[in-house]
C-alpha cells in the first residue's frame, strides 16, 4: 500500500502537557513511539522529513541515522510556524503531516486514512476521534493536498484504531491496545 505521498513527522514541540518534549521516546508496545511510527511510515511515504528543535534534537538524533529519513531543526517556535516551515520544503503535495507522538494501531490504519483523504475534494483532511465527550479531537494526522489554504474537512477514525498521546493515560491506553491485539 505505497502511496506517493511525502510525509512529515513534526517531532519538535515543547511537551509542555506530558511534561517532557522527548515524549515521543517513550515505549509503547516494545518499541518508542516515535520508532514504530517511522516504521509503519515506511510502506506508505515515499520520502520521510522528521523535524527536531532544540528541545528535542539532543536525545531524537541516533533517529537521523538509524531510519531512511531526512531530519531537519526548526526553530520549536510552535506547531503552526513549524508546520509552516517543514511544509514549505516539501517539493509538491500531497504531504502527509503527522505528530511524533501519534499510536497507530498498524500501518494499515494509516494508509487507509491516506486513502479516504486522497478521495476527499478538501485541501487539507485531517483525523480525528471522539474521546466519548462528543467532541471531536484531532490526532495529529493530516493530509495536505494543496499548499497555502483552502478548504478543510475532517475524517472521524475510531479511537482505538489511532491515538494522540498527550499524557501518561494515554501511553496506558495506548498499551492496553497493544495487549488486546496480542
Amino acid at each position: 500500500m505505497f502511496y506517493a505521498v511525502q510525509c512529515i513527522v513534526m517531532a519538535g514541540g515543547r511537551g509542555t502537557r506530558f511534561g517532557s518534549p522527548t515524549k515521543f521516546l517513550r515505549k509503547v508496545c516494545g518499541e518508542s513511539i516515535i520508532e514504530r511510527l517511522l516504521k509503519q511510515l515506511e510502506s506508505v511515504c515515499s520520502h520521510i522529513l522528521v523535524t527536531l528543535s532544540k528541545y528535542t534534537i539532543a536525545e531524537s538524533k541516533s533517529l537521523c541515522n538509524s531510519y531512511e529519513v531526512d531530519c531537519v531543526e526548526l526553530s520549536g517556535g510552535g506547531y503552526v510556524e513549524d508546520l509552516t516551515t517543514s511544509l514549505s520544503m516539501c517539493i509538491k503535495p500531497p504531504v502527509l503531516v503527522l505528530a511524533a507522538d501519534i499510536v497507530a494501531r498498524s500501518s494499515i490504519v494509516i494508509a487507509k486514512f491516506v486513502k479516504r483523504a486522497l478521495a476527499e475534494h478538501a485541501s487539507v483532511v485531517t483525523a480525528v476521534v471522539n474521546k466519548g465527550n462528543g467532541v471531536e479531537h484531532a490526532v495529529g494526522l493530516s493530509l495536505f493536498k494543496a499548499l497555502g489554504g483552502g478548504d478543510w474537512t475532517n475524517i472521524a477514525l475510531p479511537p482505538n484504531l489511532i491515538m494522540d498521546v498527550d499524557d501518561v493515560k494515554d501511553i496506558e491506553h495506548a498499551e492496553r491496545v497493544c495487549a488486546s491485539d496480542t
